[in-house]
């Protein structure tokens, strides 16, 4: 993002924190709030839900609880926020995932991603790393490419969850080297994870967040970047795209409520994301964690949306994501 759109930005957050306190609810919030995270505790929305929970309790005056409700790449999740009251006291922490189903199988979707909520604020964006385990006689991508084509032994790929960003980075991975891998797919990242790190999957790709702690720890080796740029924790690191031009591929993490919430209860929300990603403290933990905070407001979330769910759209449409 420029110097120019940031201020821009900024001007208009400036804008809605002048006028939020005025027109919100005297009411809101009234009760706990609820933060849903569509995915395992041990995955990248989850550590973000956990950071934030203890400063908007602090800004908000109430309990922010985090709950977890994993299952089908965050579809069950998000149809129960889809579903609760729209009084802002439930809301949804999502990922690039409920684009990607909402463009893959929109007709096994239990709700419309974009009139079932209301956005509050684009959160972060983060890369996703190609992992190997140790184990693979691969040090680099060619490497890798080279071993999966020779054929011995087999090299097993995993993703998160079919409909997931990591089963599209391998789709598009495998579709632009030629490649055919033999793939399972998860319930979420921390299971992937686990299986990657036991042995069990030879390469996978997984959220710069959840990867770091492990690639540290010498427990997975990093072969790549899926960024546009080079991510700070991992500065040394190609990116996928320096192999195969184009290849970026990239979480974005997001703050949804259900639709019809309160413009109002919006705008109070979505300042205290903006409050709570602006902390220096919180700001450096997200470049630790390969993170970048952004903070947005609703209709530039919303812009993103529907940008996604066009882009997913035709990557189906060229046959990179097979259909079930």
């Amino acid at each position: 993002m420029n110097r120019r759109v940031r201020m821009s930005l900024c001007g208009l957050l400036s804008f809605a924190v002048h006028f939020s306190h005025a027109a919100e609810p005297a009411s809101f919030p009234s009760q706990p709030l609820r933060i849903v995270v569509p995915a395992p505790a041990e995955g990248g929305i989850s550590l973000q839900a956990r950071m934030l929970a203890p400063l908007m309790r602090e800004h908000l005056g109430q309990q922010v609880l985090v709950e977890h409700r994993a299952g089908a790449a965050g579809v069950i999740g998000a149809a129960a926020v889809a579903r609760a009251p729209a009084d802002g006291h439930t809301l949804l922490l999502a990922s690039t995932a409920l684009a990607v189903n909402a463009a893959w199988l929109p007709e096994q979707m239990p709700f419309d991603l974009l009139s079932d909520f209301a956005p509050v604020s684009l959160l972060s964006t983060a890369p996703l790393v190609l992992a190997v385990h140790p184990g693979v006689p691969a040090k680099s991508v060619p490497e890798l490419v080279a071993l999966v084509k020779r054929g011995r032994p087999a090299v097993r790929g995993g993703g998160n969850a079919a409909g997931s960003l990591s089963h599209v980075a391998l789709s598009l991975f495998a579709h632009a080297a030629g490649l055919r891998i033999e793939s399972v797919m998860f319930n979420g990242g921390g299971p992937a994870m686990q299986s990657l790190v036991h042995g069990q999957f030879d390469a996978l790709f997984l959220s710069a967040p959840v990867a770091l702690s492990l690639v540290n720890a010498q427990r997975l080796r990093v072969l790549a970047v899926t960024a546009a740029e080079p991510l700070r924790p991992l500065a040394a690191t190609p990116l996928l795209q320096q192999f195969y031009p184009g290849l970026v591929v990239e979480n974005a993490y997001a703050l949804l409520a259900p639709a019809g919430t309160s413009p109002a209860v919006i705008t109070r929300l979505q300042v205290e994301m903006r409050r709570a990603l602006a902390d220096t403290v919180v700001r450096e933990r997200y470049a630790v964690l390969g993170l970048s905070a952004v903070g947005s407001t609703p209709e530039i979330l919303e812009q993103a949306l529907r940008r996604d769910v066009e882009r997913y759209a035709g990557t189906i449409r060229q046959g990179l994501l097979p259909l079930q």
